[in-house]
């Protein structure tokens, strides 16, 4: 058997990059150990909403990372989201490969919203045991846009380093709670929330397979923008602020009504996508758990407040919750302090060994 090739996962957000590379463990325990870690951020308006405006910028903070982790693999795996990404369930007859493979290209033509020459097309059979008498098939069906694949791919280029492969985001969250928290991912329905800097992804998995994906366009930059407006402060002011960085000029209070006003309108629009869930064809299905991911993640009582507010138990997603890594190179505070940053390129990285 050919040994798999090991990869860094490299996750390029709006706001820093992360980059891990994992080991695969050969005997008993947890199944991977942190090799090397980098994070980064990026300049302002490098990327905005999802697309690489500094090609420049960008691949010298990736160079950055490789250079001052001293990170040697050039292989590398990253992730996209946002509307240039389509994510479809669909049910198929049972059929040969072939002819599978020509109705995918039919159902992707009739229910992506752009012209298929301008999509790169992939799927995947959502299969379990019990699902071997079914006459159908469930399907997943992901489609990016050219463009948004180019974009990213470039930059990867320019970094010279050998791009792998592109995942999704929510997946390569998926694959980060399926290597950390086994028992709730195979045995029941789990969402994860990930508040990134523009967007917010929400999975919803039913042991262990996907069942909902939505994007929402609210992130950390809107509360950003909000507490600007509302506590009439600059942008960077705002942004030290929503980091927990205290302002004399500024009553805490204030800042904590302004928060908690953004924080519930983005409760809301979660609620809203897990209604749509809920009531959707398995009505007697119902979310157990919700786990939160992403660098808004950070806020403190942020997940006390999606519990509250949707009577659901919620807790951060530590991707290094069954990763083991060695405390003398990697400060443990420092790895609880950012770990719901690192949930995307954790995930990525998990493709070591498969």
């Amino acid at each position: 058997m050919a040994k798999a090739k090991p990869i860094v996962g490299l996750d390029i957000g709006s706001n820093s990059i992360k980059a891990v590379e994992l080991k695969a463990k050969k005997k008993g325990g947890d199944a991977y150990e942190l090799f090397k870690l980098g994070y980064e951020a990026l300049p302002h308006d490098a990327i905005v909403e999802g697309t690489i405006i500094d090609t420049t910028a960008v691949a010298e903070v990736i160079k950055t990372i490789f250079d001052e982790n001293k990170i040697e693999n050039k292989n590398v795996v990253i992730s996209i989201s946002g509307n240039a990404v389509i994510i479809k369930k669909i049910s198929l007859p049972k059929m040969e490969q072939e002819e599978l493979a020509e109705s995918i290209i039919w159902e992707a033509k009739h229910n992506i919203p752009y012209a298929y020459e301008e999509i790169n097309v992939d799927y995947a059979i959502l299969e379990t045991p019990e699902d071997a008498e079914k006459k159908d098939l469930d399907i997943l069906l992901v489609a990016a846009k050219k463009d948004k694949i180019e974009n990213y791919s470039n930059v990867i280029h320019q970094a010279r380093k050998n791009l792998e492969g592109i995942e999704v985001d929510v997946f390569a969250l998926q694959n980060s709670l399926e290597a950390n928290y086994p028992d709730p991912y195979y045995q029941s329905t789990v969402a994860i929330v990930n508040l990134g800097a523009h967007l917010t992804n929400i999975l919803v998995t039913e042991k262990g397979i996907p069942q909902l994906f939505r994007d929402i366009a609210v992130g950390g930059f809107v509360f950003i923008e909000n507490l600007s407006k509302e506590l009439n402060i600059s942008f960077d002011e705002a942004e030290k602020l929503l980091k927990g960085t205290p302002m004399e000029n500024v009553n805490p209070d204030n800042v904590n009504s302004a928060l908690a006003a953004n924080i519930d309108q983005l409760i809301g629009e979660v609620e809203k996508t897990f209604s749509f869930y809920e009531v959707g064809e398995k009505k007697e299905t119902k979310i157990d758990q919700i786990f939160l991911s992403g660098g808004v993640a950070k806020l403190k009582d942020i997940s006390s407040q999606f519990e509250q507010k949707l009577n659901m138990k919620t807790a951060v997603l530590n991707p290094f919750h069954k990763i083991s890594y060695s405390e003398k190179k990697f400060d443990p505070a420092y790895m609880q302090e950012m770990a719901s940053l690192f949930g995307v390129a954790v995930g990525l990285a998990t493709r070591t060994g498969k």
